[in-house]
């Protein structure tokens, strides 16, 4: 995908957004999505014989709709660099940083407010989408751990966050975008869990400016959530809460160890040229 490269490395410039925009970017997107549904649901209605196929169609077609979905939104809130910018260079240890912070946020997030959260019931139409899902554990793997980082880390940080951050306070628009990627979810479980994990990658997005390393943390998040996360939610017994709260605490320490870990490599990790100003 040249447009994800191109993301990256800074081919394509994001023009300035403030939250109005960004607000009608998220309701433009969601608009798409529906529509894109529409195909979907109109062969499904002449699946007949071949319905074991339907869920594998409609991956593949939701995938290419969502591939145009970027596309649209790129032509209208970008243009191209004649120059390519000089910006964060990550190496192995971005990477080993990344996953750090996101264990640290399950460890954070499963054992405190996911215990309360998770007793919220979701939407009906939410569940019918988590049975189509279970459907093939394989479709359920690539959307939730391919497909998903991919178009929403595009919409999420590389457009929203980045244009926002451009016209006002990083911070703010750090938030913000964090909350515009609760609300897509439709459901207040999710939309928590959502908002949250919108602030760490959002973090991650506005200290290295990597579309790469966002994706990379999205997917190490959702295949914790697939494997993992639940299991917490098993642990019983007179010692459940002291476990809880090991875990919870282990989480923080790892937490900040991955945050001054992205400080420390990002020093190191300056390229030359700066190295010889700060020389002089």
């Amino acid at each position: 995908m040249k447009f994800l490269r191109n993301i990256e490395n800074g081919a394509i410039n994001i023009k300035k957004m403030g939250m109005v925009k960004g607000f009608v970017v998220v309701l433009l997107s969601i608009l798409l999505e529906m529509l894109g549904q529409v195909p979907i649901e109109i062969k499904s209605l002449f699946s007949g014989k071949f319905e074991k196929a339907l869920p594998y169609v409609n991956f593949v077609f939701g995938v290419l709709f969502k591939y145009y979905v970027v596309i649209i939104l790129l032509k209208w809130l970008s243009n191209s660099r004649n120059e390519q910018k000089l910006k964060y260079h990550f190496n192995q240890m971005s990477f080993i940083f990344t996953a750090l912070m996101i264990i640290a946020f399950r460890l954070v997030f499963d054992n405190s407010l996911t215990l309360w959260v998770s007793r919220i019931s979701l939407p009906g139409f939410i569940n019918v989408a988590f049975e189509e899902l279970t459907v093939s554990p394989i479709l359920s793997i690539l959307s939730a751990a391919v497909v998903a980082p991919i178009y929403e880390e595009i919409i999420f940080r590389g457009i929203l966050l980045k244009g926002m951050s451009k016209k006002i306070n990083p911070t703010i628009a750090l938030v913000v975008s964090a909350l515009f990627f609760a609300i897509v979810h439709l459901n207040v479980q999710q939309g928590i869990n959502a908002f949250l994990l919108g602030l760490v990658i959002g973090f991650i997005y506005l200290t290295t400016d990597s579309i790469y390393l966002c994706i990379f943390a999205h997917f190490i998040n959702n295949l914790l959530a697939l494997s993992v996360s639940s299991r917490f939610a098993l642990i019983g017994g007179k010692y459940a809460l002291a476990i809880h709260g090991m875990l919870f605490i282990l989480g923080v320490i790892l937490l900040v160890i991955a945050c001054m870990g992205y400080e420390q490599n990002k020093i190191r990790n300056v390229p030359e040229i700066y190295n010889q100003f700060i020389e002089i």
